[in-house]
């Protein structure tokens, strides 16, 4: 899609030997027995696919940006971005720090921070590296790649990076459409959804020490909400970060844990294709591994355990920055981004699945600190609380702790595998051929029942008023068993009402009850595939009864012509029996409409042809034209 990709490696590989080189030989204090680093690319516009521009993914590099100052000193985070004029507004001292989201620029960051790495391991530290996007994607013949400034990132660019800095550890948060297939490429085994066992054959298991945790969406859009001017996934996993997740209480949250908050924190969104659908593995397999443990330094916020509490930390400006819903029993500790001076805390109020402030307390600015919300002085109330609209309105609107993390677990268990890689695109070529397939299958099963009854019952007929002199008892007795079992097959044709001939219904069904795409088309996936395989056994079975027929009519007209004694009825029905025979051959040999629906679903890896969008954006809409020509 765009060029100069398949050089990206080597490029990586240079820079960070060039670096090395240049760092220095020691260093003049010692380093910390652990260190972090993060690269955060977002990017709004999207140049290759034509989409319409996000409107926040600049908003969330600015805050990842800061959540990850946490974490880490300034000179180890990177942030490529390019900030609107809203943005810059409100993050002024970022705006000389970022750099364009462009591929030159994504290689002199890493380069840089692989330097930094490589001093820091020389001084004895263990370090974690992490690579976050937030922007547009796509898959390109079944690879994903992160759209840039200037042109397409794949998953084997992803990968480069990665490998190039030498961390000891490294984690891959991305948010946006297709993410999941930069991590793994689309269709293993042959088929076009994964599941958790199909994903570790991907990056995972070339880098074991390498962490996913993806947002799986496969629409052509990332979920933003503009009360929160941010990413629906990207602000529930930053909540959870920042403590928000940590169930257990002991200071760093871990895969698991932030699976399970973002999943409960958007658990009550009714229609689940703006749900977020999220894909975490821990190095090396382990999601009980740690992912984000922030020293022990900065602002804290300490709720107490004895009540459940539903909180927003909001900055100067009322943006929303951290959520969560505290249950009762649960201690909890949030720890705040520097950027939250003068924040407020907003103590909210559910109710029916709605939320309303009932009280606003000032935070104490960015002083280092632990500090109680209890003891935090009331602020007063601005009278502008926002008011969730339609779509999201029920984010964070069940507890997180303790027992809703044991439920969750208890939950996964007991339910089959999640899949993983089906969008509504998906969905919509489904239909299309499921719809033509239905009828198809129908008149095929119609046909075959009318061909066998007549047939069936010709032989039959003719078995019976056939004289006994014109020919002989075991030619008249075979060819009126024959007939039978033709005349049965008919009658069975005609009478079932195979699923297969219903797919199309199940699923436009399933689609108007808006249920997960994912486990639809999985099952009615599997329905093809079952039909199909009946279809291959029937015709494998019409081979046999076709071959035998052929066989045994023409051993018979051979023997009865040998004999000297032939009779032309017994000529007529070997005759007969050896033409039936051949067309039961051929028939065998013709793919039926379910195993070509099937073959066609298999290999076609996505739409071709053009397909016009129209997308809202603000003050207006934009019309897209997508596809090949």
């Amino acid at each position: 899609m765009i060029a100069g990709r398949s050089a990206f490696a080597g490029l990586v590989a240079a820079a960070v030997a060039i670096s090395a080189t240049a760092a220095p030989a020691a260093m003049s204090t010692p380093a910390p027995a652990h260190q972090a680093f993060a690269l955060i690319v977002t990017n709004n516009r999207s140049g290759a696919l034509g989409r319409p521009d996000l409107q926040y993914a600049d908003d969330d590099g600015a805050r990842y940006y800061e959540l990850f100052l946490t974490l880490a000193p300034a000179d180890h985070v990177r942030l490529l971005t390019e900030f609107d004029r809203d943005t810059a507004r409100s993050f002024p001292e970022l705006v000389a720090t970022a750099a364009r989201p462009s591929r030159a620029n994504l290689q002199a960051a890493a380069g840089d921070l692989a330097r930094k790495i490589a001093a820091a391991r020389a001084a004895g530290a263990t370090v974690d590296f992490y690579f976050v996007f937030a922007g547009h994607g796509d898959v390109d013949h079944g690879r994903g790649f992160l759209e840039l400034g200037d042109g397409a990132f794949y998953g084997d660019d992803v990968e480069a990076v990665v490998a190039s800095v030498h961390a000891d550890r490294a984690h891959i948060i991305l948010d946006s459409c297709n993410s999941y297939f930069v991590i793994n490429a689309r269709k293993p085994g042959g088929r076009r959804f994964t599941t958790p066992r199909d994903a570790t054959g991907g990056l995972p298991q070339r880098s074991p020490n390498v962490g996913v945790f993806v947002s799986t969406s496969a629409e052509a859009e990332v979920f933003e909400w503009s009360e929160l001017q941010s990413g629906v996934f990207s602000h529930a996993v930053r909540s959870g970060l920042a403590g928000a997740a940590d169930a257990d209480a002991d200071g760093t949250i871990s895969y698991d844990e932030l699976r399970a908050f973002v999943d409960t924190a958007t658990a009550e969104i009714r229609n689940a294709a703006f749900r977020p659908k999220v894909f975490a593995r821990g190095p090396g397999g382990d999601d009980e591994a740690p992912m984000f443990a922030p020293p022990t330094a900065g602002q804290e916020l300490t709720l107490d355990a004895d009540r459940a509490i539903r909180l927003t930390v909001r900055d100067r400006d009322d943006l929303a920055w951290i959520d969560v819903y505290k249950e009762t029993g649960a201690p909890l500790t949030l720890r705040l981004p520097p950027r939250l001076t003068r924040a407020y805390a907003d103590e909210l109020a559910v109710r029916h699945g709605e939320v309303a402030r009932i009280r606003r307390s000032q935070l104490p600015g960015p002083a280092t600190g632990r500090v109680a919300l209890g003891d935090l002085p009331t602020a007063p109330d601005s009278g502008t609380a926002r008011g969730p609209d339609q779509l999201f309105r029920r984010l964070f609107t069940v507890p997180f702790g303790p027992a809703a993390l044991a439920r969750y677990r208890a939950e996964r268990a007991s339910e089959p595998p999640p899949m993983f890689g089906i969008s509504y695109e998906d969905a919509t070529r489904m239909a299309h051929l499921l719809e033509q397939v239905d009828d198809a299958q129908r008149q095929y099963r119609l046909v075959s029942a009318a061909l066998g009854i007549g047939f069936g019952g010709a032989a039959i007929i003719g078995a019976a008023l056939t004289p006994n002199y014109a020919t002989k008892d075991s030619v008249r007795w075979g060819v009126a068993a024959g007939g039978a079992l033709l005349f049965g097959f008919g009658v069975y044709q005609a009478s079932r009402d195979p699923s297969s001939e219903h797919l199309h219904a199940d699923l436009a069904a399933g689609l108007a009850s808006q249920v997960d795409p994912g486990m639809l088309l999985a099952s009615i996936d599997d329905r093809l595939h079952e039909a199909a395989s009946a279809a291959a056994r029937s015709r494998w079975i019409l081979l046999g009864g076709g071959a035998a027929l052929l066989a045994g009519s023409s051993i018979a007209f051979a023997v009865d012509r040998a004999g000297g004694d032939g009779q032309v009825y017994t000529r007529s029905m070997t005759t007969a029996g050896a033409a039936l025979g051949a067309m039961a051959i051929l028939a065998g040999c013709l793919e039926t409409p379910v195993e070509r629906t099937t073959r066609l679903w298999d290999q076609d890896l996505g739409m071709d042809a053009p397909v016009f969008v129209v997308a809202p954006i603000w003050g207006g809409a934009a019309l897209n034209l997508a596809g090949s020509f």
